[in-house]
Parts: C-alpha cells; sequence; structure tokens
C-alpha cells in the first residue's frame, strides 16, 4: 500500500512538471517570436475623401506615389498653355447602387471609391487608403515603371451618367512640334463591382505617337494601399497579398526584395485583403507587370501595382483595363465565369481563385460554408448559424463517435490481457508485436477504432477555422451584442489601452469563449477518457486531459470567435452524446450478463458420516 502512495505521488509530480514544461516551452516560444520578430502596428487610416477636394493652383508641385513611379525623371511631354485646360484642381462623383467614386482632375485619378452596402465600425468602407497631395489609384505616368505620375491638371466631361472622361493635349518634351491628346474614360455599371478603365492615344498627325521611354509608352499603376483600414488584430487581422492568375492557374506573388517585374502574361493581377480585393484585368497587350511592396510615411504592408505598356506604333491607340474592386465574396467573384451574369459579357475569368483557400480541404470548407448560409438564410444570426452548423455535424458524425466508443469500451476489456503479453514478452518487442496482432485478430478488434472520430473531427475542425477566418458574410457579423460582436475576431470582455506584457505572453483582451473553452474541454476529457490502471498509458492521458486544454488557452487566445463558439458547442454536445453512449455500453453489458449461463457449483465430497 505504501509503494502505491509513493508512486501516486510520484506520478502527480510528473504530470504536473510535464504540463509546466509544456506551457512554457509554449509561452517562451512566444516571447522569442515577439521580442525577435515583432508584429508590425497596423497604421491610422485617413480620411475618407466624401467631400470635393478644396481647389488648388495649377502649378502645385506634383507628388510621387508611394511604390510607384521614383522621382527625378522629367515626363517626356510638355503641358502647353495654347492647349484648353482647367484652371483649378476640382473633384467629380459618379454614383451607383453599389459604389461612389470621386475623381480628381489632377492626372484624372480615382482619390475615393466608397461601398454602400458594405460598412463596419468606422463607417461605410473605403477601399482608397492614400493622404491627399500623393498620386491616388490609377495614376498614369508616360514611361516606363519607374517614370513619375502625369499629375497635370485636366479636362472633364460626363458622356453620361456611368461614363466620365479625362483629357488634355500635350507637346512632346524633346522638340516636337505636333501635338497629341491623352483621354482616360472611366465607365460604371449598376449591380457591378467591376469597371472599365479605357485610355486613348490621339496623334495629331498621321504618324506613330510620340511616347517612348525606355521601351515603353506609358504605365498604369495602383499606388494606395486597398482599403478598408487595417486595424490591430495579430495573426487574424487584415493583410494585403499579391496574386495572379497565370495560364489558368493562381500563382502567389511573393516579390524578392519588395519588388517583382515580369513579363510573363496575366490573365489579372491582384492586391487582395481579407475582405476586399482589387482584380486588374488587361486586354491582350503585353505589359510588362511591377509587383512592389514597401513603407512609407509609417505606412506598412503598402502593394502597389503597374502596368507598363509597350511603345505605341500607330497614331491612334486605345487601352482597355477591366477593374473589379469590391468584396472578396465568391457570389460577386463567380460572375465574372459567365456572360449572362454580368453586364461586361466576361466569360471565365476565376476571378474566385483570388480567394483563400484552395488547399486539399478546401471542398470540405465549401460544403460547411453551404451549411453555414442555409442556416443563416432561416435564422439571420451567424452565431446561432455555426451553433445549428455544429449540431448537423455532430448528428451526421454520430455513427462514427458511437462505434469509436465502443472501441474504446472494448479496449478497456481487453486491458489485462494486453499487459500480460506487454509483460511476458517485455524483452522481445518484435515477438510481443507479433503476439499484440494475433490477438487483436483472434478478439475481432482494430485498435483504431477509438481514434476515429478524433481522426475525422481535426480535418473538419481545420476546414471550420479556414471559413470562420475568411469567409466574407462572417466579417462584421454579431451573434451576443456589446461582447462577441464580430464572429471573425476575437471577442474581448475588456479591453486593455496597451497590451500588458507577462514577459511570455502579451495581453491585449480579457477574453471570455477561452476561459469557457477550457471549461468544456476539461468536462469532455472526464466524460471521454476512460479510468487507466497505472503505469505509463495513465500518466499519458493525464497529460491529455489536463494538459493539452491549458496549451489550447494560449493557442487559441486569440483566434476568431466563430471558431471558439463551434469548439465549445462541439464540446457539449460530445458530453452528452458519450453520455448517452456510455449508458447503452452499460445497459448492453447488463443485458450480457444476464444471458450468460449461472455458474455450476460443484458440491464439496465429505468423509462418510461426517458433517452431517
Amino acid at each position: 500500500m505504501m509503494n502505491e502512495t509513493r508512486s501516486d505521488k510520484a506520478f502527480d509530480s510528473k504530470t504536473i512538471l510535464a504540463i509546466v514544461l509544456s506551457v512554457l516551452v509554449m509561452a517562451g516560444g512566444t516571447w522569442i517570436q515577439q521580442k525577435f520578430w515583432p508584429t508590425q502596428p497596423a497604421p491610422a487610416a485617413p480620411p475618407a475623401a466624401t467631400q470635393p477636394a478644396a481647389a488648388q493652383p495649377a502649378t502645385a508641385p506634383a507628388a510621387v506615389s508611394p511604390g510607384l513611379p521614383t522621382p527625378g525623371a522629367a515626363a517626356p511631354v510638355l503641358a502647353a498653355a495654347e492647349f484648353e485646360a482647367p484652371s483649378a484642381e476640382a473633384t467629380y462623383t459618379v454614383k451607383t447602387d453599389v459604389m461612389e467614386a470621386v475623381f480628381t482632375n489632377r492626372g484624372g485619378e480615382l482619390v475615393s471609391l466608397r461601398l454602400p452596402e458594405h460598412a463596419d465600425k468606422d463607417g461605410v468602407v473605403e477601399l482608397i487608403d492614400a493622404p491627399r497631395g500623393e498620386a491616388q489609384a490609377f495614376a498614369l505616368a508616360l514611361g516606363g515603371p519607374n517614370a513619375p505620375p502625369l499629375r497635370e491638371l485636366m479636362n472633364f466631361r460626363r458622356i453620361d451618367d456611368r461614363t466620365v472622361e479625362f483629357w488634355r493635349t500635350f507637346l512632346p518634351a524633346a522638340g516636337g512640334t505636333d501635338p497629341f491628346t491623352l483621354r482616360k474614360r472611366f465607365t460604371f455599371v449598376p449591380g457591378e463591382y467591376m469597371f472599365r478603365l479605357e485610355i486613348v492615344l490621339e496623334n495629331s498627325v498621321n504618324d506613330v505617337l510620340p511616347l517612348t521611354t525606355d521601351g515603353f509608352a506609358y504605365t498604369l499603376g495602383y499606388g494606395p494601399r486597398i482599403g478598408p483600414t487595417i486595424h490591430e488584430g495579430g495573426r487574424y487581422a487584415d493583410f494585403r497579398k499579391f496574386a495572379a492568375l497565370e495560364n489558368g492557374k493562381k500563382k502567389n506573388i511573393n516579390p524578392k526584395g519588395g519588388v517583382e517585374t515580369t513579363d510573363r502574361r496575366a490573365a489579372w493581377s491582384a492586391v487582395a485583403g481579407k475582405y476586399f480585393t482589387l482584380i486588374v484585368l488587361p486586354d491582350a497587350t503585353p505589359y510588362t507587370t511591377t509587383y512592389r511592396n514597401h513603407q512609407e510615411n509609417g505606412k506598412t504592408d503598402l502593394s502597389s501595382l503597374a502596368f507598363s505598356r509597350p511603345v505605341v506604333k500607330a497614331s491612334r491607340q486605345t487601352d482597355i483595363f477591366h477593374i473589379y474592386f469590391g468584396p472578396k465574396s465568391s457570389r460577386e467573384l463567380v460572375r465574372y465565369d459567365d456572360s449572362s451574369k454580368n453586364a461586361f459579357g466576361r466569360t471565365g475569368d476565376k476571378l474566385e481563385e483570388v480567394m483563400e483557400g484552395g488547399n486539399v480541404l478546401g471542398w470540405l470548407e465549401a460544403i460547411l460554408k453551404v451549411g453555414l448560409n442555409f442556416f443563416h438564410g432561416l435564422i439571420p444570426n451567424y452565431g446561432i448559424a455555426i451553433i445549428l452548423l455544429t449540431i448537423l455535424t455532430k448528428v451526421l458524425m454520430y455513427p462514427i463517435t458511437a462505434k469509436g466508443s465502443q472501441g474504446t469500451a472494448r479496449m478497456q476489456e481487453l486491458q489485462p490481457k494486453i499487459q500480460e503479453i506487454q509483460a511476458k514478452y517485455k524483452n522481445n518487442p518484435q515477438k510481443m508485436n507479433q503476439e499484440m496482432a494475433e490477438f487483436y485478430k483472434r478478439e475481432g478488434y482494430n485498435p483504431m477504432s477509438g481514434c476515429l472520430p478524433l481522426l475525422i473531427q481535426f480535418p473538419i475542425f481545420i476546414a471550420m477555422y479556414n471559413l470562420f477566418n475568411n469567409h466574407f458574410d462572417l466579417r462584421g457579423a454579431s451573434f451576443i451584442a456589446g461582447w462577441i460582436s464580430d464572429l471573425s475576431q476575437p471577442e474581448a470582455i475588456f479591453k486593455f489601452a496597451e497590451p500588458i506584457n507577462l514577459v511570455i505572453w502579451k495581453m491585449s483582451a480579457i477574453r471570455g469563449l477561452p476561459i469557457i473553452y477550457v471549461a468544456s474541454q476539461l468536462l469532455y476529457g472526464k466524460f471521454t477518457q476512460q479510468p487507466q490502471s497505472g503505469g505509463q498509458s495513465a500518466s499519458q492521458m493525464k497529460i491529455m486531459m489536463y494538459g493539452m486544454p491549458i496549451m489550447f488557452f494560449f493557442i487559441l487566445y486569440d483566434v476568431p470567435s466563430g471558431l471558439l463558439v463551434y469548439w465549445i458547442v462541439s464540446n457539449v454536445l460530445t458530453i452528452g452524446q458519450q453520455a448517452v453512449i456510455n449508458r447503452m455500453i452499460h445497459q448492453k453489458k447488463l443485458a450480457a450478463a444476464a444471458a450468460a449461463p449461472a455458474p455450476v457449483i460443484a458440491p464439496v465430497k465429505g468423509r462418510k458420516g461426517k458433517g452431517r
């Protein structure tokens, strides 16, 4: 008895030590990462350009769009005074039911693009994040990718309610006498997050256009960061990534050294955020594409795109770009695979490829998304939809869960014989494995049957994680007002003004869901883990029961709240399922014991004449 007590104390000490070491290793890794590779804070966004800009003199110095052209080179044209031109900067607005675009006549650039149907805590979503005075969206530079943007004041005309044009006549800078005209024409369509940009070049004489710098006629660039504003959110905050569709397949672009210039033909090139994306679809001209990441004015993740056109060998040229600038949502992106579903007659564009995913579990994520949207259609609350989807998943998995639990119970029945074999052949592992295999075969037991539910649940968890982290409709989706206000972000009971540095961990808020998760996971372990007789297997089970939830508390502390809602509900349902299964197994054992024949007790033979 004394030996058993000492063994239990040593065992408990080892278990506690293993748990403490596990937490310290994980926390130490987090501290090292924050110490040597800290996450850059997201910058604040500039005010949205919702009002016309104040007039500026025509001689205002031209600012350079960050990340696109570099200053210093002279533009290959002159804005001659004798040609028609406005005297002051002005802004012009084009509205549809889904877009509100504001342009400036300085270079004919887009300074604001708001989406009235989408809002966040900052208000209506603004997709152009650039300070006033810098080159804005779709600036044009005459020359290659390093040429300065053309920021001259341009004439404006409204062709109709959906189409606006900026134009101006220029003279070649290199002593030329024949003027040419540049036009930028934007066309919007109601109900479309895509618009068309036409760049028209017209020479005044029947001769080749006088535009050539380093083998390029012009460069169309997008330099501002795409909105909305990136807020602090750790690993699960918004992001900016490059992607392109080359040879019908998505290619992720990671510019080495911050810049990548390529002549590879791409059906489209994109800057993708977590929920919104800019996709530029050029015409068949062999453009040179430049992808550039950089930092400027305290802003991080400024991702710019530039399309440099080769020299025009004609007196007139019209180039067409179709531009999708809106939600990274499947139902919007797939419309451009079917010409009957979009106003531009586009087909086979494969814009949906810009979305995150494409992994081996993408098919499972798509199925879960359909289920989530179905339940949201019944009850317009994504938190309730997650709960209903979890219940459906558990119901469908119940036969497998029941079989796994029965396998675990069967394993407990066989434990004494298994331990006998292990003890008998402990010095001969090969013979022990052979005897174990034969023993399982005789008993008709598959040792993996108890692990089957866990093996199936893990892919579902990964697919759920991807779904809750990237599904557009979960952006800003509230579950419980005042607490879980955005299922795509971590919830918070109380947020600290500045993250508290706990040496091994930085805590930015007090969160309730991770605490509820740990409680549910510990209770889950109590119901699902079978009692062990002792030894190494019992030690391992205790570490799994108590150590893993503590480790996952830190790992999952800042995950999207939708994922924790799923896991907590899943644990509660599993506990209920296990209670039912345990009762069924107990009744089955009672029935088997009642059906078994009663043991026959042989009479004790005594001596004659004795014991009567």
